[in-house]
């Protein structure tokens, strides 16, 4: 006799901003998601119909997860409102209700904020675990905003009863446990990304007019100054040399300004806002520059190895343990315009070694972190987590 099938988990996966709402936060939750639906999961994600998500459909059944066992993905666009602190409080109301009147097996967070609050009331409420997943470190980390933020340490205390957290860099790990997380609950999982099927390739011609490209949010802790700085530099022995910011955010104005002072006219820099075909961009591209100041574990550096293109990133630890430098890209100090500039060229200059360096990074991502090896060791914590609750709950 055939043993019946065990039922899909049942699992909640929050965050205030999801797709088409883009950020590496959103883009490694919306991977994430569909690769657990791939592994046969039941996934609802919980996000909030606001700005570009308002005028979707409050209920959407993703029918394309590529699913190898029966999963199922649905996003759920719970109602708000753009106004900042009645938004919260809508989103948060009806955070609570949906998570009160569904079946759920584990609820897993983004951001130690008011989701956060909710969901782990929630979990003690009807009995399921819940694990949280810091975004960042430093300044504009998770547990800096809880320092600091509205009811930021009432949202601390209540997190700290989490089943367990997920660290995505040392940074964040080493951030928690001196918050007073419990060092037993932390995990380290990293950020994982699809493998594009097809390569990168050079464009012919590149000398001619070579072009680089930044992808991420246009905000202070990326050090996107330094990158418009070098770029006059860069373009001494390149002169037709073109950089193009890719994503949006508050540091916008602020650089279209330098670029005017720095007299970075349309054939040398262009700033088109976010786009939903980051890897086109990259694949029209010649180098991806990552300046960053701060950074947990970039999204969108690991999408550019996954690619295959060749990358400059600043040597800060979460870019470092991605990259060795002259192994699978080159790492150069932050916040020094001139050794980026410098190393910039070099990668052009040396394009050979370059593009044997992107292979190499390829193979590093392809190994560690694909989305479907990083699914899978989720799986395993949830699934740890969910008998643990189910068997204190028999007792």
């Amino acid at each position: 006799m055939t043993e019946p099938s065990p039922s899909p988990l049942r699992l909640a996966l929050l965050s205030r901003r999801f797709p088409p709402l883009i950020g590496g936060a959103e883009r490694v939750l919306a991977y994430l998601a569909e690769a657990l639906a791939a592994e046969g999961a039941d996934v609802s994600v919980l996000t909030s119909a606001v700005g570009e998500a308002a005028g979707l459909p409050e209920r959407e059944e993703i029918d394309h997860p590529r699913s190898r066992g029966g999963g199922r993905l649905t996003i759920h666009r719970l109602r708000t409102s753009p106004l900042r602190f009645v938004g919260t409080w809508l989103y948060m109301r009806n955070l609570r209700r949906w998570l009160a009147s569904n079946p759920v097996d584990l609820a897993y967070v983004s951001m130690l904020k008011h989701d956060a609050y909710v969901a782990v009331g929630a979990g003690e409420e009807r009995g399921f675990p819940v694990v949280l997943r810091p975004e960042g470190a430093g300044d504009t980390g998770d547990v800096a905003w809880q320092a600091k933020g509205n009811f930021g340490a009432k949202i601390a205390h209540r997190c700290k009863q989490a089943d367990a957290f997920v660290a995505i860099s040392k940074a964040v790990r080493d951030e928690l446990s001196r918050s007073g997380y419990d060092e037993a609950k932390i995990h380290d999982l990293p950020n994982g990304v699809p493998i594009p099927p097809r390569l990168w390739q050079r464009r012919e011609g590149w000398r001619d007019a070579p072009r680089a490209a930044f992808v991420g949010r246009l905000a202070p802790e990326k050090g996107v100054d330094s990158l418009l700085h070098a770029w006059p530099i860069v373009r001494r022995a390149f002169p037709s040399a073109r950089l193009t910011l890719i994503g949006e955010g508050p540091e916008r104005p602020r650089l279209a300004k330098l670029a005017e002072e720095l007299k970075l006219g349309p054939d040398a820099f262009a700033m088109p806002g976010a786009s939903n075909d980051v890897e086109g961009a990259l694949r029209g591209s010649d180098l991806f520059v990552l300046p960053s100041n701060e950074e947990g574990m970039s999204i969108a550096l690991l999408e550019a190895m996954a690619l295959g293109i060749p990358v400059v990133a600043s040597a800060i630890p979460g870019n470092r343990r991605l990259i060795s430098d002259f192994k699978h890209g080159r790492l150069t100090p932050p916040r020094e315009p001139e050794a980026l500039a410098q190393t910039i060229v070099e990668q052009w200059s040396t394009f050979d070694r370059a593009f044997h360096m992107s292979r190499a990074a390829r193979g590093r991502v392809e190994q560690q972190f694909s989305i479907r090896a990083v699914a899978r060791k989720h799986l395993d914590l949830f699934r740890e987590l969910i008998a643990r609750r189910r068997s204190i709950g028999s007792t």
